[in-house]
């Protein structure tokens, strides 16, 4: 459990890293008049700017996969929270297309991201002596099948 809390505190620690990291180096223009279009521009540039930023901590925490799964977890949200931000800011942006194109981005890292993560390593299941592909081995089977039956025989109970 402390493992996914650190996990979960780590991604928010990149994340303010990172916000804080753009509004030091591209800060928020001046407030005047009439100047809703630079604060357009800010918003879509810094977009722009978080998106890379949460691309790379989400390939870091690739890279680091197999120095431990705890800081690779951390980072992978780190730069999912950061990617969130990204794209906050990017429907917050008026430009339309340059909008939309910002999103395109962000879903595509993040699935890409995702893919890779979560199916990288992964073999179909092939078939083990005296079962098929997806079956369970002797008695697991046969306590699976009860424990389906009376959970059939609840969700009966419950809607009648």
């Amino acid at each position: 459990m402390l493992q996914v809390i650190f996990s979960f505190f780590l991604g928010l620690v990149v994340t303010a890293f990172v916000g804080i990291g753009v509004n030091t180096f591209y800060p928020e223009p001046q407030f005047s008049m009439g100047g809703e279009s630079s604060w357009s521009q800010w918003r879509l540039t810094t977009s722009i700017i978080l998106l890379i930023c949460a691309t790379a901590v989400m390939l870091l925490s690739l890279a680091i996969a197999d120095a431990g799964p705890v800081l690779a977890n951390g980072a992978l949200l780190g730069g999912l929270f950061t990617m969130i931000y990204a794209v906050g800011m990017g429907v917050s942006a008026g430009a339309q297309w340059s909008r939309f194109a910002v999103m395109t981005a962000a879903l595509a890292v993040t699935v890409g991201v995702g893919w890779w993560k979560f199916t990288r390593g992964r073999r179909p299941s092939v078939e083990v002596a005296g079962t098929t592909a997806g079956a369970l081995p002797g008695e697991a089977e046969v306590r699976l099948s009860a424990v389906e039956a009376k959970l059939d025989a609840l969700g009966r109970a419950l809607r009648d």
